[in-house]
């Protein structure tokens, strides 16, 4: 069955995806569904670094014909959210921490941008919405659920980036979430997260409540550059093993 095109989002589409995340309108062509649901997998970590993903696993899964399947997995290898090896395996990307880590600066300035075009357009209910999503990531966190927690991160950030009123920014932006967000859910896990750190969220929705654009861009762009330093620490890390082990030889 040949698939539809399917265009970049409209804002509208966004904000349905953010006021119910992980839900997929069944209207969708059947590649685009399997598409955003490997992509839903992909940001909120379901899948870890390395992990293969099988064209016919998941068509048994989803109980449909590999041809969706495999036009969805292409897909997201083209956005470099999987990698696509010489034996027509997909997977995700092993760790690169250099790599990773240029992804995060490259996520900070983007969204930096994004939340100070939101600031003075998010209404008193959103920005309620947002304090109600700290809370709750930090519940999340107490409990140690960090699926639920990467849910409630990503409902938070992109109620801001929707408003915005760029919907290329922000669709570019998802596809760099997709890419970290299996690193970032072993990051979580592996390093842990700081207690400076779990007050960011508040404070972005405290400056933008203060309509005051340039303190949120600076609160998120230092949340999202935890990823830059936690992965350009551990890529500093290797060279310097690496540095010792040829001096010892």
């Amino acid at each position: 069955m040949k698939s539809e095109k399917i265009g970049t989002p409209s804002e509208s589409d966004w904000a349905v995806a953010v006021s119910k995340p992980g839900v997929i309108s069944p209207d969708l062509p059947l590649n685009e569904q399997v598409y955003q649901r490997l992509k839903w997998a992909l940001i909120i970590g379901d899948y870890e670094p390395g992990d293969s993903v099988s064209i016919r696993r998941l068509a048994s899964e989803l109980e449909i014909s590999m041809m969706p399947v495999r036009e969805a997995l292409k897909r997201l290898a083209s956005e470099r959210a999987l990698t696509f090896s010489a034996k027509r395996s997909f997977r995700v990307a092993k760790l690169n921490p250099k790599r990773i880590s240029d992804l995060f600066f490259v996520r900070s300035c983007l969204e930096g941008i994004a939340t100070e075009l939101a600031a003075p357009h998010l209404t008193m209910q959103q920005i309620d919405d947002l304090a109600q999503l700290a809370v709750q990531m930090n519940e999340s966190i107490e409990r140690s659920d960090m699926r639920e927690y990467l849910i409630h991160n990503y409902t938070f950030h992109f109620t801001i980036y929707t408003a915005a009123g760029n919907a290329e920014l922000v669709s570019i932006t998802e596809s760099l979430w997709a890419q970290t967000g299996p690193f970032l859910a072993a990051g979580v896990r592996t390093f842990g997260l700081t207690r400076d750190w779990r007050h960011l969220h508040m404070d972005v929705a405290g400056a933008i409540r203060a309509r005051d654009g340039a303190r949120a861009r600076q609160c998120i762009e230092q949340d999202i550059n935890w990823g830059t330093k936690a992965f350009k620490d551990m890529a500093n890390s290797v060279q310097n093993d690496a540095t010792e082990t040829e001096h010892c030889n």
